[in-house]
């Protein structure tokens, strides 16, 4: 049985979402939440227009192929991207029904679905690479090793997800206490400039601001897609069950239209470095540069996102692994 959240949970995350501050929508048009349509036929789009929350990073290119290259397009859908500063921003305002979909993190997706929201992912995004990720310190810092990093204070983009996880579980395999280091939260494009004036000791970067970053001078400790977490799976779509319940052929539409553009993007990264100067402040100097991630071919699989069930457990960020098979939504089935 499908566990749908509480009026509790709801609330919760609804002031979740009213703190995010998110900004403008990016897309072809700027779109309302579509209501579903009753009594559809079989193969009949339930809802047409959908807003899909992503971060401006490079990971998300996929949802702009899917836009730019008409697949959504193809397949009846009206697609729209608004930014948010994290997935772990991103998927409260979805919850909240201010969007249909989220490209988050998967402990995004995780930690919503233990707390009681019924999550669905119905895409995959990217897997990490040793190049695409990493923990920095500015040009001159002490800070040599990732022994060195005992009781510092480190920047992440939010935080009991994706950064501060992987950075801790690195940290544990280096025989270092994880709760000797402070993590606080800081947007990325303020992260280079915090670094720079002595404000945090060390920040944890992914592209496009890392080759932003190493271009100031500033200094890689480790990378943290590398080691206990390579290859880690990092990012896909979600949506609320009670969406993908209500909206079925709607979910198989846009699915189709992802999978085509993440087929795209691992034959042609290039397509990415083109694509992240539209939706964020990257140069198309800049991003020439940039360390592409891996973008996964085919549908969602509980066994390649169970290392984050192993990993939050032990880290003590879930109490008990959650039931992956009962979100995954694979339309090749």
């Amino acid at each position: 049985m499908h566990n749908h959240f509480t009026t509790t949970t709801r609330r919760r995350w609804l002031a979740g979402a009213a703190a995010l501050g998110v900004g403008s929508t990016l897309g072809l048009s700027a779109c309302s939440s579509g209501d579903s349509a009753t009594g559809a036929a079989d193969g009949d789009l339930e809802t047409i227009e959908l807003l899909v929350g992503i971060v401006p990073v490079i990971d998300h290119a996929a949802v702009f192929l899917a836009i730019e290259d008409g697949f959504f397009a193809e397949e009846g859908l009206e697609v729209s991207a608004q930014p948010a500063q994290g997935g772990a921003a991103a998927v409260p305002a979805m919850i909240a029904g201010e969007m249909q979909a989220a490209f988050a993190t998967y402990p995004s997706f995780l930690l919503a679905e233990a707390s009681g929201v019924g999550i669905s992912i119905v895409s995959l995004g990217i897997d990490g690479t040793e190049e695409t990720a990493g923990v920095y310190v500015a040009e001159g810092s002490d800070i040599a090793t990732i022994e060195d990093l005992e009781g510092v204070t480190i920047a992440v983009n939010t935080l009991n997800n994706t950064g501060d996880l992987t950075i801790k579980t690195h940290l544990k395999d280096a025989g270092i206490d994880p709760n000797s280091v402070e993590f606080i939260e800081l947007a990325f494009p303020d992260m280079g400039p915090t670094l720079a004036s002595g404000g945090v000791d060390a920040v944890w970067v992914v592209e496009p601001f890392l080759t932003g970053l190493e271009g100031s001078g500033a200094q890689k400790i480790f990378a943290t897609y590398a080691g206990p977490t390579a290859e880690i799976p990092v990012s896909g779509v979600g949506m609320t069950r009670e969406f993908t319940d209500a909206n079925p052929n709607t979910v198989e539409a846009f699915q189709r239209a992802l999978e085509r553009a993440n087929s795209e993007l691992a034959a042609n990264p290039d397509r990415a470095r083109e694509l992240v100067t539209t939706y964020s402040e990257t140069s198309p100097e800049v991003a020439a540069e940039l360390n592409a991630p891996t973008w996964v071919e085919g549908p969602v699989t509980a066994d390649a996102l169970s290392i984050w069930n192993d990993l939050m457990v032990d880290l003590e960020s879930l109490s008990d692994p959650v039931d992956l098979e009962s979100m995954i939504i694979d339309s090749s089935q």
